[in-house]
């Protein structure tokens, strides 16, 4: 049994009845509200918790959303692991070519002039995902 987030929470959806699909679609105005709720829900109690803590209370709430983003990206029929690659790959051109970071008063790194934008377009694309009026 595969312990990818991903192959985790497809085997709860299918075992729940709850949707999973395979290629990239828009869902009902009313199941996107859901999995919008269900992401803020999750976000809130991990915002509590980093402040409040314990540790493993944030552990538990930071697996909460990703196991949820995942769920929405399957009720999507999102492959998020690609997408993530994408936004990886995209994320490693802020490091210069010299290997210089250049970072926020607050330490959050920031794009520098080598950097490119991730195409997550081309990424659902390749799963099959075909925009309105195509």
């Amino acid at each position: 049994m595969s312990s990818s987030p991903a192959d985790l929470v497809r085997e709860f959806h299918l075992a729940f009845g709850l949707d999973a699909r395979s290629t990239p679609t828009q869902v009902s105005s009313e199941l996107a509200a859901h999995r919008g709720e269900l992401l803020a829900e999750e976000a809130a109690e991990v915002a509590e918790v980093s402040v409040t803590g314990p540790l493993d209370k944030l552990a538990h709430e930071l697996a909460d959303v990703v196991y949820v983003a995942y769920g929405t990206a399957l009720v999507h029929g999102i492959d998020l692991d690609a997408v993530i690659a994408e936004i990886h790959r995209s994320n490693m051109t802020k490091l210069g070519p010299d290997g210089q970071v250049v970072r926020r008063a607050d330490g959050k790194v920031l794009k520098g002039e080598h950097y490119e934008a991730p195409d997550v377009s081309a990424v659902l694309r390749r799963q099959g995902w075909r925009p309105d009026g195509e």
